[in-house]
């Protein structure tokens, strides 16, 4: 693996590729309805950034967040303005959330590519409306494993004048990475394979930027910049920017000034030589500020949302914050990550104790319990069960246990089962959810102790199903959760037991930053 790719991001990749598997059910469920009650965006994760300079939008930096299109009004000068949203992207036709986008200015519109559809890009106008699509045609059979960052080489160019640069990985895993150029008709014309030294040759780009006059910005996200020329030669870097936490964006403004994007919504100045300009940063908040959120789980003491939030692997290390159900602010109750638990994951919650609960994904393998005062209770140990890393968990009060899902490489099919651990973390038995349908199994949340099976299952699977089974994995209903609640990449979900909302569910979409409170009418 790619040793500085953020871990978030990476898993908010792989989950979006599985969410998008094409698979029929091998079980056919009854039809049912799911009402929205509630949704907020509750935090963003900036991805590419391009400077407009003709249009509706001049002068205007224009940046990706989660499924949505904004703009900072004024990139002429520091502006403490809010940033403008300019559209939802949904409706485009994009199947997860788009890493790069440019501006290409002989056609007056901005291209958005899709990692889950590597051979088209998306062209929208000022108002993000769709005007087209463009079919890419890469050269030799070269299927890209991954798309990020993209960039628009102007007329005045003397190489590749009026053309796009899209930076690709070989593997969604990271490098080796590629710059594909990129003819306005689709046609890859040739592809850049920069000269790196050793160590960077497996690393995974972050974006690229035309430089004038006829020079390339490559970003890494071991926050370094390196200058290259059209033929791969490094001129210059790496440059390393220490506190930036990563550039996800890198773009060159009409007045020369370079502008990054650091994680999560932090744009960062430079001249024209990359000598920083922080008085012209801007630190924008989506939301409350709990980004990346990577788990939810209900609280039956306080009727409220716990988030497990801010685990991208670029500074941040995993916070989890309790949201009441006005969804409208946040208070953080435990950081794992300053105890040395860099990448806490999926939560529950133990009523009868009082515990929150999460999954650990690297060393230690466990089950982490803190009190709602957020100190430290206990850890359960999974490592000696030696079924891979812990990824999702939900607690079972009526028979004191919990179902985990975890992910052992060397046996892709234990993605799509539930391990049923003892409190002490004993195995007691497992749930295959093969019959199911669904390759793998992320976020899941136990429900309905009263049915005749002894409580029932809902799980987020391939192909975007939201998955409902009873206590021995039947099939009981399912719905897709782009269709009936707006969101493409779903990563963990609760039930609500208890409150005014008890008896609905929430679910969290990391790449978009959400929190949806929904019912099963």
């Amino acid at each position: 693996m790619n040793r500085n790719l953020p871990y978030g991001k990476l898993f908010y990749f792989i989950l979006a590729l599985l969410l998008t598997l094409v698979g029929t059910p091998l079980m056919t469920s009854t039809a049912c309805a799911q009402t929205v009650l509630s949704r907020t965006r509750i935090g963003g994760y900036s991805e590419d950034i391009t400077y407009v300079n003709s249009g509706a939008l001049k002068d205007q930096l224009v940046f990706l967040d989660g499924y949505e299109l904004y703009a900072v009004p004024d990139a002429k000068k520091k502006s403490t303005d809010p940033v403008v949203r300019i559209a939802d992207l949904r409706g485009i036709g994009i199947g997860v959330f788009p890493n790069g986008l440019t501006y290409v200015e002989s056609e007056g519109l901005i291209t958005i590519n899709d990692s889950s559809q590597p051979a088209k890009e998306f062209l929208v106008d000022a108002q993000g409306q769709l005007r087209g699509t463009r079919t890419i045609k890469y050269l030799n059979g070269y299927v890209p494993g991954h798309l990020e960052g993209m960039t628009y080489i102007p007329t005045s160019s003397p190489s590749f004048p009026n053309h796009i640069i899209q930076a690709t990985w070989d593997s969604i895993a990271g490098g080796p990475s590629r710059l594909e150029v990129i003819r306005l008709d689709g046609q890859v014309v040739a592809e850049i394979m920069p000269n790196w030294p050793a160590a960077y040759q497996l690393e995974a780009i972050g974006d690229v930027a035309f430089l004038e006059p006829n020079r390339l910005l490559v970003t890494f996200y071991d926050e370094s910049v390196w200058t290259i020329d059209f033929n791969g030669n490094v001129i210059t870097g790496p440059q390393y920017f220490p506190g930036t936490i990563g550039f996800e964006g890198i773009v060159q403004m009409k007045d020369g000034r370079i502008v990054g994007v650091g994680y999560p919504q932090n744009f960062l100045f430079f001249d024209s030589n990359l000598n920083r300009l922080p008085d012209s940063d801007r630190h924008d908040i989506f939301g409350l500020n709990l980004n990346g959120p990577q788990g939810v789980a209900w609280n039956t003491d306080t009727n409220e949302h716990l988030i497990v939030h801010d685990v991208s692997g670029l500074g941040a290390s995993g916070i989890i914050s309790a949201v009441p159900t006005s969804l409208n602010s946040a208070t953080q109750i435990a950081n794992p990550g300053a105890l040395g638990f860099t990448v806490p994951r999926k939560a529950t919650y133990l009523p009868s104790e009082h515990l929150i609960a999460v999954v650990h994904a690297n060393a230690p393998r466990a089950i982490l319990l803190f009190k709602t005062d957020g100190t430290l209770d206990s850890q359960i140990n999974l490592t000696s069960l030696g079924l891979g890393a812990p990824t999702s968990i939900a607690f079972i009060p009526s028979t004191n246990q919990f179902a985990v899902r975890f992910n052992r490489p060397v046996d892709p099919a234990e993605a799509r089962r539930l391990r049923i651990l003892s409190r002490t973390g004993t195995l007691d038995r497992t749930i295959d959810m093969t019959c199911t349908g669904t390759q793998s199994i992320s976020g899941v949340a136990f429900f309905n102790p009263s049915h005749p099976s002894g409580g029932q299952f809902i799980f987020i699977a391939t192909s975007n199903r939201i998955v409902v089974t009873d206590f021995n994995g039947n099939l009981v209903r399912e719905f897709n959760a782009f269709v009936k609640l707006g969101l493409l990449t779903p990563n963990d979900l609760s039930a609500i037991t208890t409150g005014t909302q008890a008896g609905a569910f929430a679910i969290t979409d990391g790449s978009a930053g959400e929190l949806v409170v929904f019912t099963l009418d």
